[in-house]
């Protein structure tokens, strides 16, 4: 009898899940099956996920109607028999040896919730997730630890069924953050016993910078006042519980300290670094939700926080668009030749962790930007003619001249503003950590089997 379901939802995403199954295909041991919940009638990516149910042994296929993706694990959670599930996304990639170490961990060790090796990969950057590794080499890890903490909402969690059936748990069926609330109430309401895996997850993250957000994730006065509750509920229920262990509680413990710096963090990562999203009032409830957790840090944790996102330019976070529009610190100068693949480029500028910039188009480009960003503040489109010059005049920022459209990591605009060079140089610095993100040979040498 199969041990582990590998619970896998998809939409329109059949490159996506090709790469997903594969992996399955390629793994050490046959001791699980894998259950695709299709969320709605797209056929192509139905067609592929018959034809790995009409060749592999233990695949099948569940079609619903369009759903959120937390319904449609919930779906999952109610077909499965098996006494562990393993949740993933198309794009996810499992190592070959990932399955056969979850299952030796549980025979071993017996957690409730397995914590595997977690590498976020994609077309811009790879890189292995140090909060996750810290916890994978563990065998048992206390619900109160720091790296733990800085997890909660991250993919490739292995769960018990059992903890489905016991407490009557499900994902709660929200477009974000729902899997930081059920990994917290199974941990902390149901004091859930945490284990790290060996084995590796490979979350491909390139999909947001590639194509934006999809199925209404997209930052949001809705959904910021969805990750709010959730944290809201985390921060209540360690506050609650150190109160009742200590019988001292006084707001400075490190466990409270550590999940309010977590919160924030979150807000920041999530929702500020995509800014342009955002409307100025969805802007304004942060600003309100940042003080009120500022109010409840201490010195040190304020400081850390200053040091931490000193890129983010805080003090800076809380102005309008039209504001971060008129202060840029980086103008980029478009100067494409291949303007159809322009919109990768373009969505991973404001999908990105930076939003103090500018970009300078030709007029002639207008048509292959995506739709939602044309009238954007900071997006200027200029005649062809003479188009250096008139950008040059106009740039307010460090300009860039950038020749190459394919999507920046997110990570190379906002380490490009805390660089402190002559201007004449940051040219070569932007190229330089571009190559740095760019290199998809790291992923390949820890194991990933990406083409």
């Amino acid at each position: 009898m199969s041990k582990l379901t590998v619970i896998v939802t998809a939409k329109d995403e059949a490159a996506d899940l090709k790469k997903t199954l594969e992996s399955l295909c390629e793994q050490s041991t046959e001791e699980f099956e894998v259950l695709i919940v299709l969320r709605g009638g797209h056929e192509e990516t139905a067609a592929l996920a018959e034809s790995y149910c009409a060749e592999y042994v233990g695949f099948s296929l569940k079609r619903t109607e369009e759903c959120l993706p937390a319904a449609a694990r919930n779906l999952g959670v109610s077909l499965a028999e098996t006494p562990l599930l393993l949740f993933m996304e198309p794009g996810d990639y499992l190592a070959p040896d990932s399955v056969e170490a979850i299952l030796a961990t549980a025979e071993k060790h017996n957690p409730d919730i397995m914590l595997p090796r977690l590498y976020i990969s994609g077309e811009n950057e790879p890189y292995y997730e140090p909060w996750r590794e810290m916890l994978a080499v563990s065998a048992s890890v206390d619900r109160f630890d720091n790296a733990f903490l800085h997890t909660l909402d991250y993919a490739g969690c292995v769960y018990k069924k059992k903890f489905f059936d016991l407490y009557a748990l499900r994902f709660p069926e929200t477009p974000v953050f729902y899997t930081a609330a059920f990994t917290a109430e199974c941990v902390f309401r149901c004091d859930a016993k945490l284990g790290g895996v060996t084995g590796a997850i490979y979350d491909d993250a390139s999909g947001v910078f590639r194509r934006g957000f999809r199925d209404g994730s997209a930052p949001s006065g809705q959904n910021l006042a969805v990750c709010c509750r959730v944290y809201d509920e985390i921060l209540s229920t360690v506050k609650t519980l150190l109160e009742e262990e200590t019988e001292a509680f006084d707001g400075d413990e490190f466990v409270y300290q550590e999940t309010i710096y977590l919160y924030f963090s979150v807000l920041t990562d999530r929702f500020y670094r995509y800014f342009w999203y955002l409307t100025d009032e969805d802007i304004a409830a942060l600003q309100t939700k940042y003080d009120q957790l500022t109010a409840l840090m201490t010195r040190e944790r304020k400081e850390k926080i200053e040091k931490a996102f000193a890129d983010l330019r805080l003090p800076a976070m809380y102005i309008s668009r039209a504001d971060a529009a008129a202060l840029p610190m980086v103008s980029l100068l478009g100067d494409f030749r291949d303007t159809g693949a322009l919109e990768g480029f373009v969505d991973s500028l404001y999908n990105g962790r930076f939003p103090f910039f500018e970009l300078f188009l030709r007029e002639s480009a207008k048509a292959d930007v995506p739709e939602r960003w044309r009238t954007a503040p900071n997006l200027h489109f200029l005649p062809d003619a003479d188009f250096f010059a008139a950008a040059r005049r106009e740039a307010g920022g460090v300009q860039i001249n950038v020749k190459d459209p394919s999507p920046l990591d997110p990570k190379v605009l906002s380490e490009l503003a805390t660089v402190k060079a002559p201007h004449a140089v940051y040219q070569y610095i932007f190229a330089a950590k571009r190559k740095k993100y760019g290199a998809r040979t790291a992923l390949k040498k820890k194991g990933a089997n990406i083409k």
